[in-house]
């Protein structure tokens, strides 16, 4: 019966399955090593090897980001970002990161693109060309964030809001 048990334990103990959208990363005694699960069933050696999955669905940022533009006026911007993780590499995500991604590398490239891309405009050019900022700012954001293989899928800029003293400017 004892041996019954430990077969089974080791039979069961010996195979997983990965979800939709997600991909398995192969720990060996807690080290990443080069194996990725894809979708479905996957073997491994029980306790020794363990697999954690990890999403690589799109997935959705939507972050504020106070900059200043070319005639120095202060800039508040609501953005969205849709991005997913490169399936394929996301066992150096994990061994690099980890699941906080997107608060060390994302939040900070967001910030940083934002801010770089407006600093080039004016406060009139980010309302009058606003499709032309938000290409700067996805082609910066992309270059970034692939560098740690993350795609960027969308860009938007929900809303830019100035400070008050322009806004009463404006209507005067």
């Amino acid at each position: 019966v004892a041996i019954t048990i430990i077969v089974l334990i080791f039979l069961f103990g010996a195979f997983g399955t990965v979800g939709a959208g997600e991909r398995g990363i192969l720990l060996q005694f807690g080290a990443v090593q080069d194996k990725v699960f894809g979708e479905g069933l996957y073997f491994k050696i029980p306790f020794i090897q363990s697999v954690v999955s990890i999403d690589v669905k799109i997935q959705k940022d939507e972050v504020s980001s106070t900059a200043s533009s070319k005639d120095l006026q202060v800039v508040t911007s609501r953005i969205a970002l849709n991005y997913h993780l490169d399936p394929e590499s996301v066992n150096r995500i994990w061994q690099e990161v980890g699941r906080n991604y997107n608060i060390r590398i994302i939040a900070p490239a967001i910030q940083e693109a934002v801010k770089a891309t407006t600093a080039k405009f004016t406060a009139e050019e980010l309302i009058t060309k606003r499709e032309e900022v938000k290409e700067e700012i996805k082609v910066n954001l992309s270059e970034r964030l692939l560098e740690n293989n993350i795609i960027v899928d969308e860009f938007n800029i929900i809303d830019f809001d100035f400070s008050g003293a322009f806004n009463d400017a404006i209507e005067q």
